[in-house]
């Protein structure tokens, strides 16, 4: 049963519903985001579209037209998702949109389409005040393409082209959330992470050929599956340097102090009890990826050949995440040397600007305050987020940019994301609207505090 005009259920959930019909896989933007935009338009937004072609719609909407210049703080999100395959494993089908038994279900629920509806809801209602009061900022909704397979059609073209028209004071784009289990001291303790910067994606595609024998009855000793597998053995069997740069140190501090105790001190002293906090670290996955880089196969190719001819060429692609202070060149020449096959070529497909992190600073505390507003007893700390987003894209210009998902879920349910079943209970989806909500009423009330003084 489709929910779509069920009037029991949230406004919240039936727009993300209709949102997530709108298949929008990347590439294929334009058609949702028309659907969005002229959603805004209905409300009383301000709707600039910024490009319009079917795989780069970017657009934006807003309290203020941007041509009055107010100082601007941006709610970033995406458009696209990523693909998906109708395998049958689905409990409803991908794009449908569903909202049954307590969640609305389909690609984007968590990435990012949720989040968008949240922003925007938000937003609007402050709509009809904007225009009876001249509110200090202008607050918008940027809604982009491409995020996922790397911002170029979205993110990338708005900071190039549009920062100035945009003028941002402060953006708040994906990146953190809440999570349990994360103080193992207090394990009921709601802790939510908002992230400053990122692990930096590298998207590598390693190529060997070589001339051999053809035939798989007469095996060479040396031909490109067995050398390449051998190579990525290597790979992934080495062992990943740690590394704890100051951004992580600072996060470690202050999850110290929340944690307390022995572990506590030691976590607020990580160089001095690395030997003991080390082991304990790479323990827990999410963990150890925000102290190492990472590599993962995602593809291995070979031409379309019979079973018993042995291909000449080989293809794999890796998926690498980089902590901020790494440089690729050191980067490649680490992964050239353990795969010790000189053959092997290395092209980059793709990997994200380097921008420095975004430090604790007002925008970062009127977000504290917001979620523990709506989630009461929580605890926020600043953190590195281990997976990408558009956010760099505007650091780069030095905005204060900050990457929070507002809701705190389960790891089974955030583990849906990009796979089957990706959905998000319709309370979290009202939660996270609260906290844009207490966000933007915190931020004009900072800025009339400040304006009486």
């Amino acid at each position: 049963m489709n929910y779509k005009d069920n009037d029991a259920v949230p406004f919240s959930a039936r727009l993300l519903s209709r949102y997530i019909s709108h298949a929008s896989v990347t590439g294929n933007e334009r058609e949702a985001g028309l659907f969005f935009s002229g959603t805004a338009r209905e409300k009383g937004f301000f709707v600039e579209i910024l490009t319009d072609e079917p795989d780069s719609f970017n657009f934006t909407a807003s309290l203020y037209p941007l041509r009055m210049k107010k100082p601007n703080i941006i709610f970033l999100n995406h458009i696209d998702v990523v693909p998906a395959d109708d395998n049958g494993n689905y409990t409803w089908p991908p794009f449908s949109g569903v909202v049954a038994d307590g969640y609305v279900w389909g690609r984007g629920a968590i990435d990012n389409k949720g989040m968008a509806v949240m922003q925007f809801l938000a937003l609007a209602r402050y709509v009809e005040s904007a225009g009876k009061t001249d509110l200090p900022f202008n607050f918008t909704m940027l809604s982009v393409s491409g995020e996922e397979t790397g911002g170029l059609t979205g993110a990338r073209i708005v900071s190039e082209k549009y920062i100035d028209h945009l003028n941002p004071v402060a953006i708040y784009g994906e990146g953190g959330l809440g999570v349990p289990g994360v103080l193992p001291g207090h394990p009921e303790r709601k802790v939510f992470g908002i992230s400053g910067t990122f692990k930096r994606s590298l998207w590598i595609e390693l190529t060997l050929k070589l001339n051999t024998y053809g035939h798989g009855a007469v095996p060479p000793d040396s031909y490109v599956i067995r050398d390449k597998i051998l190579a990525l053995n290597r790979l992934l069997n080495s062992s990943r340097e740690i590394r704890f740069s100051g951004y992580t140190k600072n996060m470690f501090y202050e999850l110290g102090k929340l944690e307390g105790g022995l572990r506590g001190f030691a976590l607020r002293n990580i160089d001095l009890f690395r030997p003991l906090v080390v082991p304990t670290l790479k323990r827990e996955d999410i963990i150890y990826s925000l102290i190492s880089n990472t590599v993962t196969v995602t593809a291995i190719n070979t031409p379309e050949c019979p079973p018993n001819q042995i291909p000449q060429e080989i293809t794999a692609t890796l998926d690498c995440r980089l902590l901020p202070e790494i440089e690729t060149e050191d980067f490649l020449r680490r992964i050239k040397k353990i795969l010790g096959n000189e053959e092997v070529q290395t092209r980059v497909i793709f990997e994200d600007i380097k921008a420095p992190p975004t430090q604790t600073g007002d925008y970062y505390y009127y977000l504290k305050q917001a979620l523990q507003e709506v989630y009461p007893g929580s605890e926020v700390l600043p953190i590195l987020s281990p997976a990408r987003n558009d956010n760099n894209y505007f650091r780069i210009h030095g905005i204060p940019t900050y990457g929070i998902l507002p809701i705190f879920e389960p790891l089974t349910l955030l583990q849906s994301i990009h796979n089957v079943d990706e959905r998000i209970p319709v309370t979290a989806l009202e939660q996270g609207l609260a906290v844009y909500e207490k966000l933007i009423g915190i931020i004009l009330a900072s800025a009339a505090e400040k304006s009486e003084i």
